[in-house]
């Protein structure tokens, strides 16, 4: 491959990867401490009713020291619907006046539990967390996340106090905000491939690479909405140009190798943890240069997996394995060319 070639596109993809200041992010998502948090309310039913019903029930969250009146509802598909999951996945919904403390600008937020109980599970979360913070690394055009131990305490009393570590992630309003762009809301195939923005559609088909997941659209949703877990951002509510995807749910990628996470149907491989690379040829020259980005980011990825004391030295010690086997195929041209260049999606 021309050496021409990797240096005009190394600059034009640089050159967009800039990480945004830690002014343009909220107060919520501007650390990545752990915090400890209280969430009562009537938790059994809740848990119960969650493969059937969302509806939210009335609910307080207590967070330095802090409490706020929420409505709290399961959310999801998968891991609500399909009985994976003995604990759903929450979104938050606070009230109240919230000016000048930690949850100011904060009202819908999304809140990702451990699935099941025990260490594993919790390790399982540790992992898809960390999944999110290697792409921050990467590009401002990422959702941010915050650690958190919640304290889960059922007000009727029919459930045992539980505590989890788990992880808030940034409203995508406040992405696009920081971004100075618009989430826009769109049906499956609104937006064509050809209106990407090419530097982004590059990074994101090749994060999705990286961490071994195929559970994934830029333009095209599992249902009539747009798109599978992914969001789209533009310069304005109109705009269908430049248009920024942005992926979300890892918790069925390789890197965090969860038990009942398998591939697609019609994918080619037998496992998650087999890397298939579902990037689009017309950003095959962009994914030359987003090849670069991610290696001159190599150790800061590394840095972020070394750093999250949360998970156990043999699940860091796989986790790292399997980001240096991604390397492994970025430091060869001849596998890059045959296993992401020629094996992209027309």
């Amino acid at each position: 491959m021309a050496k021409g070639m990797w240096t005009a596109a190394l600059a034009g993809a640089l050159a967009f990867c800039v990480i945004a200041p830690a002014s343009a992010q909220t107060r919520l998502f501007s650390a990545d401490t752990e915090l400890p948090i209280v969430i009562e309310g009537p938790i059994n039913d809740l848990v119960r009713r969650a493969a059937r019903n969302t509806d939210p029930v009335a609910a307080a969250i207590t967070i330095e020291d802090r409490r706020y009146e929420m409505e709290l509802s399961p959310r999801g598909f998968s891991r609500r619907t399909l009985g994976i999951c003995q604990f759903p996945p929450l979104r938050i919904n606070l009230a109240g006046e919230r000016q000048g403390t930690i949850m100011q600008g904060q009202n819908k937020l999304k809140l990702v539990t451990r699935c099941r109980s025990g260490v594993a599970y919790e390790q399982l979360n540790v992992l898809e967390y960390t999944a999110y913070r290697l792409y921050n690394e990467i590009t401002p055009w990422s959702y941010r996340v915050r650690p958190v131990r919640v304290t889960y305490r059922d007000t009727d009393g029919r459930r045992r106090e539980d505590t989890q570590v788990n992880f808030l992630i940034e409203d995508s309003g406040d992405l696009a905000r920081r971004n100075n762009h618009v989430e826009i809301e769109v049906r499956s195939r609104e937006v064509g491939s050809r209106q990407l923005n090419p530097e982004q559609a590059a990074l994101v088909g090749l994060f999705q690479y990286m961490i071994g997941n195929l559970d994934w659209d830029m333009v095209e949703g599992a249902e009539e909405d747009c798109c599978h877990n992914g969001k789209l951002f533009a310069s304005s509510a109109t705009s269908r140009e430049n248009v920024i995807p942005v992926p979300y749910d890892f918790d069925y990628s390789g890197f965090v190798n969860a038990p009942y996470a398998t591939p697609p149907p019609g994918m080619p491989v037998q496992s998650v943890r087999q890397r298939y690379y579902r990037g689009l040829c017309r950003y095959n020259d962009q994914a030359i240069a987003a090849a670069e980005v991610f290696r001159s980011r190599r150790d800061r990825l590394y840095a972020v997996i070394e750093g999250e004391t949360r998970l156990t030295p043999p699940r860091r010690n796989a986790a790292r394995a399997y980001i240096e086997s991604f390397y492994e195929v970025l430091d060869d041209p001849e596998r890059f060319q045959r296993q992401v260049i020629a094996n992209c999606r027309r």
